[in-house]
C-alpha cells in the first residue's frame, strides 16, 4: 500500500494484527531523530524510543550524518527497560571524515553500529548533492583504486570492538571493495539502503553470497509519485532475487513530513505482508538478521 498527503497521516492502530505482531520485537538500523542541525525531524530521540517501545519493537539504531548518537541511546536505555536503543556514528566531515581518533572514541563508550562517509562521500555527492559543506568529499580508495591505509586502521579498530559495518553513501565498486575487505576480516557488514542508493542487483548478489546483509529501506513508500512507487517496485524486485536470508528492513524514517518510525515500520512490514511474503520470512527481515547484524 502507498501512503498519500490525501490519506490522514497513518498511525499504530491503522496497521493489521498482523503487521502489529511482527513488528513486536522487530529492529530498525535506520532511525534518525532530533536534535539535527540541517534537517526537521518528526521526534526527538526520546519521542522516538518511546514510540517505538510502545509499539513492542524490539529495538533502534539511532543515526545522524553530524554526530555520535551513543551518549543519547546510553541516557535513553537506562530509561527505557523494554528495548534496545543503539548508539552509531557516520564517519563524515563533522567527526573528521575517516578519522580513527573519533571512531576510537565513539566505540569505546559503546557505539554498535558504523556508517562510512555518507552525505560527505564523494559518490553521494556527485550523485545527489551535499548542502551544508564545503569541505573535501570523501573516497575510501586511493589512486590505484585499493583502499586506504586509513581504511584499514578503521577497519582493526572495528574488529577490536566487534562493531557492525555499513556502506553509507559509498559507490559501487568502492561498497564491492570495502565490504570484500572487511567480510575477510570477519566483520559484519550490510550494504546500506541498497536498491534506493542505486548498488547494482550484481553487486548485492556477490556481497550477500560473501556473507553481507543487504538494507532496504522503508521510505519510499510514502512518496506520492510514480518515482516512488518505482522504487519500491525495484526494491521488491531485490529481496525476491536475493532472498529473505539476506536482507534486513528497516525505514531510514524520522523525516517531519513522514509519519513516526515505529509507524512506518508496520506499514513497511504491511506491504510485504500484501505482496505474499510470509511471516516467517519477514520476521526474518525485520527481527533475526538484523539482531545478527548488530550481534
Amino acid at each position: 500500500m502507498i501512503h498519500t498527503k490525501e490519506n490522514l497521516m497513518p498511525n499504530i492502530n491503522d496497521l493489521t494484527s498482523q503487521a502489529r505482531e511482527l513488528l513486536s520485537g522487530s529492529i530498525d538500523i535506520h532511525v534518525h531523530a532530533s536534535p539535527d542541525p540541517f534537517a526537521e525531524r518528526k521526534m526527538d530521540a526520546r519521542e522516538t524510543v518511546a514510540a517505538a517501545q510502545e509499539a513492542g519493537m524490539g529495538g533502534v539504531v539511532l543515526k545522524s550524518h553530524e554526530y555520535p548518537t551513543q551518549p543519547l541511546a546510553w541516557a535513553l536505555n537506562s530509561e527505557f527497560k523494554d528495548i534496545n536503543v543503539y548508539g552509531a556514528l557516520a564517519l563524515d566531515h563533522p567527526v573528521g571524515g575517516l578519522n580513527p581518533d573519533a571512531l576510537e572514541t565513539a566505540l569505546r563508550i559503546g557505539t554498535k553500529v558504523i556508517w562510512w562517509p555518507t552525505f560527505d562521500a564523494k559518490w553521494s555527492r556527485d550523485t545527489f548533492g551535499r548542502w551544508n559543506s564545503s569541505a573535501e568529499s570523501i573516497t575510501v580508495l586511493n589512486e590505484e583504486k585499493k583502499l586506504k591505509k586509513v581504511c584499514h586502521q578503521l577497519l582493526d579498530l572495528m574488529i577490536e570492538h566487534d562493531a557492525l559495518l555499513c556502506s553509507g553513501h559509498l559507490s559501487p565498486d568502492e561498497t564491492l571493495i570495502l565490504l570484500t575487505e572487511a567480510q575477510k576480516r570477519k566483520i559484519r557488514t550490510v550494504i546500506t539502503h541498497a536498491t534506493s542508493f542505486n548498488i547494482p542487483l550484481e553487486v548485492q548478489q556477490q556481497l550477500a553470497n560473501q556473507g553481507s546483509f543487504i538494507e532496504q529501506c522503508g521510505m519510499p513508500i510514502f512518496r506520492e509519485d510514480d518515482e516512488g512507487k518505482q522504487a519500491v517496485q525495484s526494491i521488491v524486485d531485490d529481496v525476491r532475487s536475493i532472498g529473505a536470508e539476506h536482507i534486513i528492513l528497516s525505514t531510514d524514517l524520522g523525516q517531519a513530513s513522514n509519519p513516526p518510525p515505529a509507524v512506518g515500520f508496520g506499514f513497511w512490514i504491511e506491504h510485504f505482508i500484501s505482496l505474499g511474503f510470509s511471516n516467517e520470512a519477514i520476521s526474518r527481515m525485520v527481527q533475526q538478521n538484523p539482531k545478527e547484524a548488530i550481534g
